[in-house]
């Protein structure tokens, strides 16, 4: 089961194979919280050290395939439309969907392809509520498979703030995990031969077995 949460500022980011995780992080109340969080996940800022981590790249409500700035400038539209400088608080919202290495190893032949679509329904939990929400997948060895999903804090629709809860997170885990459940299954029975194909029925129930594991 993949775990959820705010990730902290700290170096290290602890894994744990929970529902949900929480520490203390920024508020990104800054004026360049959007642009700092966006360049961070997509791997973007000046002198970027870590971009070999960025495995796949998606999003809802923005043009993520123009690139970041492309982002960075749709997210702030929103946000000058309800006038964010007069009204202050948080810009943007983050969380982490980190995944163990058992979680993906189904996606074998097809892993950033996979993740991309499972990062790009996980948005639509966030979009569906009108928010805007941009989402990159990272893998480092000491970190693991993860989602990063940026959210912007105004409602597109209504320009309410962003509020969350520990109930909240944790129903998202939930949906996150039943996404990532289904293309799971989706990915195993593509590996199911048909017994009719098989010489030996016996082996061929033997291993439909492993893969359903």
């Amino acid at each position: 089961m993949g775990a959820l949460g705010i990730p902290s500022n700290k170096n290290s980011m602890p894994f744990r194979n929970d529902v949900y995780f929480k520490y203390k992080s920024g508020h990104f109340t800054n004026v360049d919280a959007v642009e700092n969080l966006i360049c961070y996940i997509t791997r973007s800022r000046k002198n970027e050290t870590r971009l070999d981590s960025l495995k796949a790249v998606g999003g809802a409500g923005v043009a993520y395939y123009l690139g970041s700035e492309a982002i960075i400038q749709q997210i702030r539209f929103v946000q000058n439309v309800y006038g964010i400088d007069i009204r202050g608080g948080r810009r943007m919202y983050h969380e982490v969907f980190n995944l163990l290495e058992d979680e993906v190893e189904c996606f074998k032949w097809n892993k950033e392809e996979a993740l991309w679509s499972i990062g790009m329904e996980c948005c639509q939990v966030y979009f569906q509520q009108g928010f805007q929400a941009v989402f990159a997948v990272h893998w480092e060895p000491n970190k693991h498979w993860h989602f990063h999903f940026a959210v912007n804090t105004i409602n597109f629709h209504t320009g309410r703030k962003w509020h969350t809860n520990m109930a909240e997170i944790h129903r998202r885990a939930e949906l996150f995990n039943q996404i990532l459940d289904k293309y799971q299954r989706i990915e195993m029975s593509k590996r199911i031969v048909p017994i009719s194909f098989i010489g030996d029925e016996e082996d061929s129930m033997d291993e439909i077995d492993r893969l359903c594991e």
